[in-house]
């Protein structure tokens, strides 16, 4: 029997809402993004949660803020008779003038090793890699982010899905 193939611009898509909504539902990603410690998900933290974490990688010129942002995006790099390469990437950011401000039992590091190192616990997740591909999602990279005013990570995670 014949794999039926996925259509793959959909399932970028689909890729980015099961992103969101992992990293909507980690309160300590909440906490760092928003600066607020509150556990309920309401309107007003799901319009501020929107404002800095985007499904896109363009920055400049979209944020002005001293503050912390996730910019993610997902592109499919390779294709095989029966599979795919999919790729996720995670911008993690911060304002320069805030990248030392930040303090963690859990986490070593600045603000955005910080932020890195929650987002891969979330994306590595079981009940979050179960949304994704065939197979586990995997950080397969991992570099700098680096411009006037802003520092981060960009964290490159690959999962495995049917074409």
């Amino acid at each position: 029997m014949a794999v039926k193939k996925k259509k793959t611009t959909k399932e970028v898509g689909e890729f980015k809402i099961n992103i969101n909504n992992a990293l909507l539902k980690s309160s300590e990603i909440r906490k760092m993004v928003l600066d607020t410690t509150g556990e309920t998900i309401d309107k007003e933290t799901l319009k501020l949660f929107k404002e800095h974490v985007m499904s896109h990688l363009f920055i400049d010129d979209t944020i002005k803020d001293k503050s912390t942002y996730i910019f993610y995006d997902v592109v499919v790099p390779g294709f095989r008779t029966h599979t795919k390469n999919v790729h996720v990437i995670v911008y993690a950011i911060c304002h320069r003038d805030i990248l030392e401000k930040y303090e963690s039992e859990s986490y070593c590091g600045n603000r955005a090793d910080i932020l890195s190192q929650m987002i891969e616990d979330v994306l590595l997740d079981e009940s979050v890699v179960n949304e994704f591909g065939i197979g586990n999602i995997e950080l397969i990279d991992l570099d700098i982010y680096n411009s006037v005013t802003f520092y981060g990570r960009i964290m490159t995670f690959e999962v495995h899905n049917f074409r």
